[in-house]
């Protein structure tokens, strides 16, 4: 990838990730208990995270010298995360797993030669992050940064799925959704998808291919730690434990 004179390097997108995920998880913790204009600022927030991940994500894969302890490290945090993310913010298995999915997805484009089992391995994979933060988009947008990383306009791609997931949500949600409602509940979502989601695309493309400070143990502790901190905050100020 080549470098360029851009500040955006590793840490700074590690940086804007784990700001836009802060918000949009404390938006959904106390979600009951914003106005409108915060629940639509800090949720929307969250747009700007999973591109950011799922791109460096890559980027580590490329220059890992272990794609196993990178894979390993991944199941770990995810399974440490499991019990705080449940606890939180609801049911569904944390990004780590999407991420860790995505991972073995790109590891399996680059090594099997047999393409119809790769086939058959993405589509499995798509289908198991149905129980996914990110549902089914996350691991396409994963493969696609992965197919368009030496080219920086392909950046957009992965973005465009997050449209087209954001647009199919309002088509199926807007008929019978009520017009009180849209302020409060749809325009956060709005932000999340086609605001934020696609601030991330000059963000990628003016990375510069460098790492900057080192975050890698950082942020994979922050994932857990920040999601049980919310959520002591939120039973200590509203006695909402479970």
């Amino acid at each position: 990838m080549q470098q360029s004179q851009s500040k955006i390097d590793s840490f700074v997108l590690k940086i804007i990730a784990i700001v836009g995920m802060t918000a949009n998880h404390a938006g959904h913790t106390f979600y009951a208990y914003l106005p409108p204009l915060a629940k639509t600022i800090l949720i929307g927030a969250g747009g700007l995270t999973f591109p950011i991940m799922a791109y460096l994500l890559v980027i580590g894969y490329q220059h890992t010298r272990d794609v196993r302890r990178y894979a390993m490290r991944l199941a770990i945090f995810a399974l440490v995360s499991l019990l705080p993310f449940i606890w939180v913010l609801g049911d569904k298995l944390n990004v780590l797993f999407t991420l860790l999915l995505g991972l073995g997805v790109i590891w399996a484009d680059d090594h099997l030669k047999n393409r119809l089992v790769f086939w058959a391995l993405l589509i499995s994979a798509i289908i198991a992050t149905h129980w996914c933060d990110w549902s089914y988009i996350g691991v396409p947008m994963i493969l696609l940064y992965h197919r368009g990383r030496d080219q920086k306009w392909q950046t957009v791609l992965p973005i465009i799925l997050v449209w087209v997931w954001g647009l199919s949500n309002l088509i199926n949600i807007l008929p019978n959704y009520p017009w009180s409602l849209y302020w409060t509940d749809l325009l956060p979502n709005v932000v999340y998808c086609f605001v934020a989601a696609s601030a991330t695309i000059p963000l990628l493309m003016n990375y510069n291919g460098e790492r900057g400070r080192p975050l890698k143990f950082f942020f994979y502790a922050y994932y857990p730690a920040h999601i049980a901190l919310l959520g002591l905050l939120r039973g200590i100020l509203y006695g909402i434990w479970w």
